[in-house]
């Protein structure tokens, strides 16, 4: 097997078979298979339940830009699978990637493990970064932090961005518990890093059982991603002395976002917010840089996420909800979105076949009504969205926002 699409698919195809299942018992042994690449570099792990891949973008870019090579995991993706790695910016080759899963695939047969999409997808990223020779590679968790595959890395830095309910089947029902998963990332006398969101016990007293200095931010803003700046920053102050950073570099990487977080072209404002944390954020910013506008929104949600939650949030500040479904297992049905507004009057919501249908339809109407439209929800609902409205894939680098945004607003409480 030597085409890209294959591998790809044969990778999801693992999905399929073996769902998520947490533990680390298969990401040790291929890494111990693939000769220990997670020794070849140092890392720096985040977990969080919002803001992860911001942060963990924003340090990764922070030490590239100070002249060091740069490896960066993250998860999901908007577009193609080549953006979940990335060294220096620049996205891991569809050459690399069948390469690298063609050796994979062969030690996992070998070794008979049926490792899961995610387990091999984070050893390819393990292998890759080794063969690139970074210096440093920046890795975010899938789901949770003491049971993800990522947990296999011994890091030279954590950092915990944020606790909020998600993933309750695998995670724990309340927000200490959820806590403790994510917590489990943590390493004996290895700096930890706070949002000002993940000040939880549990997350206390894992640090102080294995002497970790603890770094606590502070800052609350009523824009998410000056939240995210700061423990960024925070994490890019407190690294090894070995690693030398440049101010103005520093300052270059906290002005850049991900694709689709607050992100908005046109009369269009992407955004992944996809649990209620996420929403009461997002629509926070929405009031805070568009005070006299009005909002359409188009959602989409995981049926693992609760949507309810999330859609109780956002009906009583749209004039319109348009619901689409994901092209994914994972996705709520739109039917499943709709019965959760069966209070609404009918013509309040209306449910797409498709997404580009969906997006087409609500752009038009928001156009014609002189509202900005809010599309957010699944990372899984944004390709299709965003070539809805005419937006190309990046090739072959990753796609960063760089506008900022006023700072006037933030404050710093305790």
């Amino acid at each position: 097997m030597s085409n890209y699409a294959q591998i790809v698919d044969r990778l999801y195809q693992a999905t399929c078979s073996w769902g998520v299942r947490p533990g680390l018992k298969n990401a040790e042994a291929l890494d111990q298979a693939l000769a220990f690449p997670t020794k070849s570099y140092a890392t720096i792990h985040i977990a969080g339940s919002n803001g992860k891949g911001s942060v963990a973008t924003k340090i990764a870019k922070g030490l590239e830009l100070s002249g060091y090579r740069v490896g960066l995991y993250t998860s999901p993706h908007l577009f193609s699978f080549r953006e979940r790695i990335a060294v220096d910016g620049q996205l891991i080759s569809e050459e690399e990637v069948i390469k690298g899963m063609q050796k994979i695939f062969s030690l996992d047969e070998k070794l008979n493990l049926n490792s899961t999409f995610f387990e091999m997808t984070t050893l390819l990223a393990f292998d890759y970064f080794r063969k690139k020779q970074v210096d440093i590679a920046v890795i975010e968790t899938g789901l949770g932090g003491r049971l993800d595959a990522t947990n296999i890395i011994s890091p030279v830095l954590t950092a915990i961005t944020s606790i909020s309910r998600e993933h309750t089947q695998l995670l724990g029902n309340n927000l200490e518990q959820i806590a403790s998963e994510k917590a489990g990332i943590i390493k004996e006398k290895v700096p930890v890093i706070l949002g000002p969101k993940a000040r939880f016990q549990s997350i206390y007293d894992q640090a102080k059982e294995l002497n970790c200095p603890l770094f606590i931010s502070k800052k609350i803003s009523y824009f998410y991603d000056e939240e995210n700046n700061a423990v960024a920053e925070l994490a890019l102050g407190h690294l090894p002395l070995s690693f030398s950073l440049q101010p103005k570099a520093v300052g270059r990487a906290l002005a850049i976002r991900p694709p689709c977080r607050f992100e908005k072209i046109g009369e269009v404002i992407f955004d992944v917010a996809h649990n209620p944390d996420a929403i009461f954020y997002l629509l926070q910013a929405l009031h805070t840089f568009y005070p006299q506008s009005r909002f359409r929104f188009l959602v989409g949600f995981s049926k693992d996420k609760e949507y309810d939650q999330c859609l109780d949030l956002i009906t009583p500040v749209t004039t319109h909800v348009h619901l689409v479904q994901a092209p994914t297992s994972r996705a709520a049905t739109t039917e499943d979105l709709k019965s959760v507004l069966k209070n609404e009057d009918p013509a309040f919501s209306t449910a797409h076949p498709s997404i580009k249908e969906g997006v087409e339809e609500a752009y038009t109407q928001a156009l014609a009504q002189g509202e900005i439209l809010v599309v957010c929800g699944s990372f899984y609902i944004m390709a299709d969205a965003k070539a809805a409205v005419g937006i190309q894939p990046p090739k072959d680098s990753l796609d960063l926002n760089e506008k900022i945004f006023p700072s006037i607003l933030s404050s710093s409480v305790t």
